[in-house]
């Protein structure tokens, strides 16, 4: 109806009123998705399939994966792992972990500042913690707890020009318990 009603024949304002249907479109399916994941998830309709996996080239394809948003957004990425990191978890539950960790933490930081994606691992080898730490402006810690809950977004001033469903950080959480495993701050 926009375009239709609006945009008329001039090309410019027709491509401009498509994008923002793109856009909002993109967004809907994205807040679904999580919406479906999350509730699924809360269900206890969930499986986990717990596999060996190289966690440090898992953190290496969401990289990859997001390099485009990365270079749009003029942050810088730093890598402190080991070269292999093979620890029994579900692939595809510890890859949204990341990438939520991830997109996060670019949302909240500057152009030319840095994000941190550390893995560090037990000397028994049966451990590993994924760290993720950006020079972005930092959530207050009145405001800490409630990270986690669904839909909340804090008062931080910062925010690159993102789509976000306010459901990363509760998919985190729900992820890390269903496999009995820490989260935090």
């Amino acid at each position: 109806e926009m375009i239709r009603d609006i945009s008329g024949d001039k090309p410019e304002k027709r491509e401009k009123h498509l994008n923002v249907i793109i856009r909002e479109t993109e967004y809907m399916e994205s807040l679904i998705n999580d919406m479906k994941e999350l509730s699924s998830m809360q269900s206890g309709n969930y499986e986990i399939h717990f596999e060996e996996v190289d966690v440090c080239r898992k953190v290496n394809e969401i990289v990859e994966l997001n390099r485009t948003l990365i270079h749009k957004s003029g942050v810088i990425i730093r890598l402190d792992m080991p070269d292999m990191c093979i620890v029994n978890t579900d692939e595809v539950k510890l890859g949204q972990v990341i990438q939520n960790y991830l997109t996060n933490a670019i949302k909240h930081t500057p152009s030319g500042k840095m994000v941190t994606l550390r893995v560090k691992v037990s000397e028994s080898r049966d451990i590993f913690r994924i760290e993720v730490e950006d020079e972005g402006e930092g959530i207050k810690s009145d405001e800490l707890p409630y990270i986690w809950d669904r839909y909340y977004k804090s008062s931080r001033t910062f925010r690159r020009d993102m789509n976000s469903t306010g459901l990363g950080l509760a998919i985190v959480k729900s992820i890390a318990e269903a496999m009995d495993a820490d989260y935090g701050c």
